[in-house]
């Protein structure tokens, strides 16, 4: 093994060699590399949303969505339903990828005879908003019993039923991204009741969500031909508007759900937040960076984004997009091709490019390497410019300095070849993104420049990218997670520094979603 140790040591040698000549080289000034540069409106925030398609924390971070994705579930694949009753649902309601999140909804609730605003009646999940018969409404509403986070609570709870549900066949749906199910009036519906549905704040009225949702599949049904099955959306975990129950899943079983403790006692029905709340949020935290599973397929070669559009998202330097106050007119082209986006689809081609999974490789390539090269570690030029070499010498030529070249090289690492060229906007983002990252690293290798010059150059791409993984806690306690604001809970700081929180913190969170006024509304019904 002696030869093998050898040519370790000569490599280490001539690496550090080459490190410390290409950092005493000044850089050649880039003369000709704008030819070659793909110019993408909003480029940072597609390449986030490729990012973050399907995954709870960057779609909690970045709540507003703004793009549409051709979804597909596989046949066999499992989901969950709360109802009061046990009985299978056949026509239009709400699928859960997770049991944790459906069983929160899987309640029989009567108000108490000792409020003021009720007659003791009998209240059913769904009854609030009087579905039509067939449709129990359950996982639609969230849950009245996060009332108890507010004030006493008004209602007796029992147990309901966990319904589990199979596909019967692929099933083609639209996603709509960011915390699209999240009830709020900070842009997180927009996508669907000013794009989608076309329809403003006024026209809707009281607890909108089960009209919402059977307009997207009438929209489906009329526009599309019933082309999409239903439509994937987040909020505390992912869920499904499936259209028709009985068209495309099986019923597979129903559970009572009351929490028995060992030796027949039952806890506490009335205490359901503080039994449920922590094992719902770790079983979404768990979804933090993949639905996993292989559950869902998303087509990013043939999407469409609002960012993408000459559209004025960003009012009044807000950190987060809103269509709400866009004219009719200026969305019309964005509605148009969604409809022409999902009557275009046929199925997924097998030699797309899975552009997410070049957004990770770029993240993890860079995202420790950005913070560290501005940070008071590397104090001295000498110190800033040999971290610099030891990521970019692998794309110089020592014997031929061209700039042009080596940043195409660096961007060719992750981007395949030919992508300048093609119509996919995905491409093209990640392509004018990639190459944002390897000029803006050229460009501080360069010892003519200050280093705190570069660091500040530096610092400005990190905040052109945002990426939502230099948000994430590090390592939690095994009784923490990191936890970040999920409709409907949560606040304003726990997004802007999320943390490590253990059950009894996460519960004592201050509601940032107008978790009250929700609330209040819903106990007048």
């Amino acid at each position: 093994m002696r030869w093998w140790s050898g040519i370790i040591l000569a490599a280490y040698t001539l690496s550090v060699y080459e490190h410390s000549w290409a950092a005493a080289v000044p850089f050649i000034p880039q003369t000709d590399q704008d030819k070659n540069a793909v110019v993408v409106h909003n480029a940072n925030h597609i390449f986030n949303a490729i990012h973050s398609s399907m995954r709870q924390w960057g779609s909690s971070l970045n709540h507003n969505g703004m793009s549409f994705f051709m979804a597909q579930v596989p046949a066999g694949t499992q989901f969950y339903h709360g109802s009061p009753f046990q009985e299978p649902v056949e026509g239009m309601e709400w699928l859960a990828f997770e049991p944790e999140h459906a069983s929160f909804f899987a309640t029989r609730i009567k108000r108490r005879n000792d409020t003021d605003d009720n007659d003791g009646s009998e209240v059913e999940s769904g009854d609030l908003v009087q579905p039509p018969s067939g449709h129990d409404g359950g996982i639609m509403l969230q849950h009245p019993i996060l009332d108890t986070r507010i004030k006493p609570p008004r209602y007796d709870i029992t147990p309901g039923w966990l319904h589990t549900y199979r596909t019967k066949h692929n099933l083609p749906l639209l996603y709509i991204d960011g915390m699209s199910a999240g009830k709020t009036e900070r842009g997180t519906l927009d996508s669907q009741d000013a794009l989608l549905l076309n329809v403003t704040r006024n026209q809707r009225d009281g607890f909108w969500d089960f009209e919402r949702a059977r307009r997207l599949c009438k929209l489906s049904n009329d526009k599309w031909g019933g082309k999409i099955k239903g439509f994937i959306r987040m909020e505390a975990g992912f869920e499904i508007i499936m259209c028709s129950f009985v068209e495309n899943v099986d019923f597979i079983s129903a559970v009572r759900t009351g929490r028995s403790l060992p030796g027949g006692e039952e806890s506490e029905p009335t205490e359901p937040v503080r039994q449920h709340l922590m094992v719902w949020i770790k079983a979404i935290s768990a979804r933090y960076d993949d639905i996993g599973g292989d559950r869902v397929k998303l087509d990013h070669e043939n999407f469409i984004t609002s960012f993408a559009y000459d559209l004025d998202l960003f009012n009044d330097g807000d950190d987060l997009p809103r269509l709400e106050n866009l004219s009719v007119a200026s969305l019309d082209k964005v509605r148009n091709d969604v409809d022409t986006m999902v009557n275009n689809w046929d199925t997924f081609d097998s030699g797309a490019i899975n552009w997410q999974s070049i957004t990770d490789m770029v993240v993890e390539r860079y995202a420790k390497e950005l913070p560290y090269l501005v940070s008071d570690s590397l104090d001295t030029s000498e110190a800033f410019l040999h971290e610099l070499s030891t990521i970019l010498h692998v794309f110089i030529d020592s014997d031929h300095r061209n700039s042009t070249a080596e940043v195409e090289r660096c961007i060719n690492q992750f981007v395949p070849t030919g992508i300048k060229h093609s119509g996919s906007i995905a491409g093209r983002a990640v392509e004018a993104v990639t190459r944002k990252i390897c000029s803006g690293l050229f460009a501080a290798f360069d010892s003519n420049v200050s280093v705190s010059e570069s660091k500040k150059k530096l610092r400005s791409l990190m905040t052109y990218l945002d990426w939502t993984t230099w948000k994430k806690c590090g390592d939690c306690a095994l009784d923490e997670i990191c936890f970040i604001p999920v409709w409907p809970i949560g606040s304003e700081e726990d997004r802007i520094h999320p943390r490590c929180r253990n059950a009894t913190d996460i519960e004592q969170r201050p509601g940032g979603w107008q978790v009250e006024e929700f609330m209040d509304m819903r106990g007048t019904i």
